[in-house]
């Protein structure tokens, strides 16, 4: 059964009445309304839209990677530089899952924009290209209509259009908008996208797709880089931090007069572990300076802050005493703190890196989940198989699964019967017998008999869509503590600061003469 798209009417198939436009098969109840539809078929065919766009009377929700969190004020300040953009509704980062959730009104603002605003708070969210050809541009404002179109949609960066070799160029956040809804755009305009990396569809009828994966985890991936970078930091920091601190407290390891305070010989040291501390600043520690000065140009102070003052205030008082002892008004002033440097710098580093190893951990879950979904799905439409990425199934799809395959979306059995595995939904190890009418669910498997069922429920509209969004708001959420403590630590920062300095002048001011 079909329906007539001029009427709705319920219509068996084959129809004596048909039409086929663009290798579409339209069957129609009777010769009117035949006729009715061949003198204006655009009016009867409808497009449709893939159902995980979130604008909403203009108002655009999308959720960005963000690389490069290492404390609490990290989020605010990231908050903070988003929210200065004109039609910005909401910005939330979340700290656990490295992630920004923005509102936005698109007549205002842009993906685009809003990635810039990240950078210039000194973080970066990961973006991906992708490159496919066009056919059907002919003059250079179809490429202005293209471009113009992309470069509106939620998750598009950027779009580059070559009309000479009918190519674009397209650069986007995965985790937005993914490539089935890129093309799908340049589809509604009137274009044809094709991959050009060779990959071709048999032309029978039940020819099986070939479906693209989408890219690699941008984000996992600069992840699992920080990780190792920031390693190879910490051990280079604490190898050399190992007989600095031999060195720093000669008296306490017992070590003999010739490395004793006052020597020549422990001068020597000294001057020595002045030059080893530079690269260990400046390479182990490099995060905390580039951290320091991103803070600085949005005018506020983090964490990266606080260690970025202390290791060169330790430097710079200990090159004194190295290189300058005699403005000491005593020998035991000038002493040096470079296994200050050393150790701070180690240990935060490792701290660093386990935190971006254990956010790694944290998003598993997720991960597996997702990893539950289908990939493609067998729809029948206008009487023709045929396999498709499950992220192009529409509602009223019929489609068809047969024995140990994963049902691709939610829907009602409308044809056949069979027993459904649903225990990665209810844990239930017995299977579920089905029979029409009956609710299946996406990412359930079908052990025995073969059906058919109408989609009802696609894209982020299933229940493992919706069991996915439930636990990221679960990693999201924080206990009312925690939101004592975030508000604490916004100020902790300055605090400390202040409070060093306060000493100082009071010292200054008040304190004995040395």
């Amino acid at each position: 059964m079909t329906h007539d798209p001029v009427c709705g009417m319920k219509v068996k198939s084959p129809s004596e009445y048909t039409i086929i436009i663009n290798n579409q098969k339209f069957e129609f109840c009777s010769e009117t309304c035949k006729n009715k539809f061949a003198s204006d078929p655009d009016k009867f065919i409808k497009k449709t839209e893939p159902t995980y766009r979130t604008t909403l009377m203009g108002i655009e929700k999308i959720q960005l990677p963000v690389a490069g969190l290492n404390c609490i004020t990290c989020v605010k300040v990231i908050e903070n530089e988003i929210k200065k953009l004109p039609g910005i509704k909401k910005a939330n980062v979340n700290y656990a899952l490295e992630t920004a959730n923005i509102e936005f009104d698109t007549s205002f603002a842009t993906t685009g924009k809003i990635i810039d605003a990240i950078k210039r708070a000194g973080y970066r969210t990961n973006v991906a290209k992708i490159s496919f050809g066009i056919r059907g541009m002919y003059c250079g404002s179809c490429v202005a209509k293209i471009e113009k179109e992309l470069r509106k949609t939620s998750g598009v960066i950027s779009a580059n259009i070559d009309l000479g070799f009918e190519t674009a160029l397209i650069e986007y956040v995965p985790s937005t908008i993914n490539i089935s809804r890129i093309k799908n755009v340049i589809k509604d305009l009137g274009y044809e996208p094709y991959d050009t990396t060779g990959l071709q569809v048999e032309s029978y009828p039940t020819a099986k797709v070939k479906v693209k994966e989408e890219p690699v985890d941008e984000n996992q991936l600069a992840r699992e880089k920080e990780y190792k970078t920031l390693m190879m930091k910490f051990v280079f920091a604490g190898m050399l931090a190992l007989p600095v601190i031999f060195f720093s407290y000669p008296t306490l390891w017992g070590l003999p007069e010739q490395f004793q305070h006052g020597s020549e010989t422990l001068r020597y040291i000294w001057i020595t572990m002045s030059l080893l501390s530079l690269p260990v600043m400046f390479w182990s520690g490099s995060q905390f300076y580039t951290g320091a000065w991103a803070a600085f140009k949005n005018r506020s102070a983090n964490m990266h802050t606080l260690i970025a003052t202390g290791i060169s205030a330790a430097w710079i008082y200990s090159a004194i005493a190295t290189y300058f002892p005699q403005i000491f008004p005593e020998a035991k002033l000038a002493d040096q703190f470079f296994d200050v440097i050393f150790v701070v710098v180690a240990l935060v580093v490792l701290g660093m890196a386990l935190e971006i190893r254990a956010k790694g951990k944290s998003s598993e879950a997720i991960k597996k989940l997702i990893g539950l979904q289908a990939k493609t799905a067998r729809v029948l439409r206008n009487g023709i198989e045929s396999d498709i990425p499950v992220e192009e199934v529409v509602l009223d799809d019929i489609i068809i699964v047969r024995p140990g395959e994963k049902i691709p979306v939610d829907g009602i059995v409308v044809d056949g019967s069979s027993a459904v595995d649903e225990s990665m939904i209810t844990g239930e190890p017995i299977p579920v017998e089905k029979h029409i009418n009956d609710e299946v669910i996406g990412a359930t498997i079908n052990k025995t008999g073969s059906f058919k069922f109408k989609a009802t429920k696609v894209g982020k509209d299933t229940a493992l869509a919706q069991i996915i969004q439930m636990v990221e708001q679960a990693q999201s959420s924080k206990a009312p503590i925690q939101k004592i403590v975030d508000k604490v630590a916004g100020y902790f920062v300055p605090a400390v600061i202040i409070l060093a300095i306060l000493s100082f002048v009071i010292w200054y001011v008040f304190g004995p003469v040395p």
